[in-house]
């Protein structure tokens, strides 16, 4: 079994690297793996031995047969980890490090099953395209945020889950694929982002992992966009979406609560600590905490009650 995860977390660096656009080499699986450069180097011979990858120089590429091999276990990666989000209530931080073990042990027969469950999602929850069935992926559009000028806008499109202490950085800046970005401020250490309604900084070692894709041409950044959390007593909104950041359980029951796009909300009594607050959403008086409404979308209604007695 050692060996088996060996070679498949092998052939998984090398996809990412073609996948990417980037050279794979003995020294950058090492580095993948955490391995010393012996030990990688027998690796790709083994591949190489079993007609997984061909060697050209000091660089490597899967061969047709490592290619579908090595998306059959991408592909079991991915819907384990969508399945987690969607599923279960464990923490964002903990979805990689479950998959990289169940990747290993999930037949064919199993991942087809869980595909089916989930209704074949195309995206997992970093962001990351799912192969198909077939082995089938979209080509890689994505770019790093650092490479994004003053003023750009788009959507978050990857968060790389390693490492583990950044991913958990991300996450705390409000960032999920997904999500609706623009690029405010760049200085020398820091990126200060707009991410639909609120402004956060991330450091830029930070933002290397974030992966980022232009708007399509019917789309654009709505400035007038903001969150739940964001109303002031008695003023109304309508609800543009769910964050991307909320899903699983916590999704669903907000669903069910009825807020869906185009429902109309109004805050109507809030608490003194500030949460939980309570909202009129389709005729029933709903009590939501404080990160629940940050994760809800919403427009502003116009003629609220801040605008009328400032009238």
């Amino acid at each position: 079994m050692k060996k088996k995860i060996e070679i498949e977390d092998a052939l998984k660096h090398l996809h990412d690297c073609d996948y990417r656009g980037r050279a794979s080499s003995i020294e950058s699986l090492a580095g993948a793996l955490t391995c010393d450069l012996e030990k990688s180097a027998e690796l790709l011979a083994s591949l190489r031995a079993k007609d997984l990858v061909t060697s050209q120089a000091s660089a490597f590429q899967l061969t047709p047969k490592g290619l579908e091999y090595a998306r059959e276990v991408v592909r079991a990666h991915r819907l384990y980890e969508t399945y987690l989000a969607r599923k279960t209530g464990l923490s964002e931080t903990e979805w990689h490090l479950q998959a990289e073990k169940m990747e290993h042990l999930l037949s064919g027969r199993e991942i087809d099953e869980i595909a089916e469950e989930l209704g074949h999602p195309r995206y997992d929850p970093h962001g990351d395209p799912i192969p198909t069935a077939d082995g089938n992926l979209p080509p890689n559009q994505a770019l790093p945020l650092t490479e994004c000028p003053i003023g750009w806008e788009g959507r978050v499109a990857h968060l790389e889950d390693e490492p583990k202490t950044i991913f958990q950085s991300l996450i705390e800046a409000g960032l999920a694929p997904g999500m609706q970005i623009k690029v405010a401020q760049r200085q020398p250490e820091t990126l200060l982002l707009e991410l639909e309604g609120r402004q956060t900084t991330i450091r830029r070692s930070a933002a290397e992992n974030v992966m980022v894709s232009s708007f399509h041409a019917e789309e654009s950044y709505d400035p007038e966009v903001g969150r739940l959390s964001d109303l002031k007593l008695h003023e109304s909104a309508s609800i543009v979406e769910l964050s991307p950041a909320c899903r699983g359980p916590e999704r669903n029951r907000l669903l069910d609560l009825g807020i869906v796009p185009g429902t109309e909300v109004t805050l109507t009594l809030t608490s003194p600590s500030g949460s939980p607050n309570a909202y009129l959403i389709r005729g029933a008086t709903i009590a939501l905490r404080r990160e629940q409404a940050d994760k809800i979308i919403t427009k502003k209604r116009k003629g609220t009650t801040d605008e009328r007695l400032s009238s």
